[in-house]
């Protein structure tokens, strides 16, 4: 700790702005309370946005109150939406007595997807929001980018998550469809289940096809499966080549036992191992 004071001076004097905001983002977890508003005033000496940004975002965990507004004042004047966003997100949860001025904020960011991703991050502070998040949400012209809006609110609203469904069911890019799948995938609720492996056999990538099935059925709980459903995973999963149908097998072991017990697993290992024999 001794140290501190001199690395913080040693960040401060770095002249190149880049460099400046990683020595701090390093530093940020380390300060003690008293050399904050010295990193705080470093940060926002940074000319670039993006290296603004970051040092704020690293910064905004470990600010005391006092300094709070401060850093509010600098994310507002960012003018790059995206980077003023990232900020927001990162402040909202720490910004118990200018919540409003963050609100409002976030309320004037054009950018839509931006927009709805910050009043997501204020969403638990501020309930009433939602309505508006999740309209901000709705109109994202973009369909990976609606989708990811969607699943930043299902904890929040959870009913929408068959909407964020069947917007990802619906983006005719393969690799955001995917990557729309894969974050779903851990919030959705039982019924959609089905659906989501459906569309998951649909796409052409293998490699993509491999990643969705598998955070899908790690999403999967034994008593969530029954024979139909069972069916529909292992239908997935044989349209695998070998190599990633051994990679996503693992992953059964649960399901295997609850459906089979344990002397299934003993067979299915068994059999593998038969069939890795053949194909030597």
């Amino acid at each position: 700790e001794t140290l501190l004071p001199q690395a913080l001076d040693c960040a401060r004097g770095i002249s190149d702005e880049s460099d400046r905001a990683k020595a701090l983002v390093a530093l940020a977890p380390h300060l003690p309370e008293t050399l904050l508003p010295q990193a705080l005033d470093c940060a926002r000496g940074i000319s670039d946005e993006s290296d603004r940004a970051k040092a704020l975002v690293a910064l905004a965990p470990h600010l005391p109150d006092v300094l709070l507004p401060k850093a509010l004042d600098c994310a507002r004047g960012i003018s790059d939406e995206y980077y003023r966003a990232h900020v927001l997100e990162a402040l909202a949860p720490h910004l118990p007595d200018v919540l409003p001025q963050a609100l409002d904020c976030a309320r004037g960011i054009d950018h839509e997807y931006s927009r709805a991703r910050v009043l997501g991050a204020l969403a638990p502070h501020f309930p009433d929001v939602l309505p508006q998040a999740l309209d901000c949400a709705r109109g994202i012209s973009h369909e990976y980018y609606r989708v990811s809006a969607l699943v930043a609110l299902a904890p929040h609203l959870p009913d929408v998550l068959p909407e964020a469904l069947d917007c990802a069911r619906g983006i005719s890019d393969e690799t955001y469809r995917a990557l729309a799948l894969e974050a779903l995938a851990p919030h959705l609720p039982d019924v959609l289940l089905p659906q989501a492996l459906d569309c998951a056999r649909g796409i052409w990538d293998e490699s993509d096809r491999t990643e969705v099935l598998q955070d899908l059925i790690k999403s999967l709980t034994p008593s969530s499966v029954d024979c139909p459903l069972w069916q529909q995973i292992l239908d997935g999963l044989a349209s695998l080549t070998r190599p990633n149908f051994i990679i996503a097998l693992p992953l059964l072991a649960p399901l295997i036992i609850e459906l089979g017990g344990v002397e299934a697993l003993r067979e299915t290992v068994a059999a593998v191992d038969d069939v890795s024999r053949w194909w030597k």
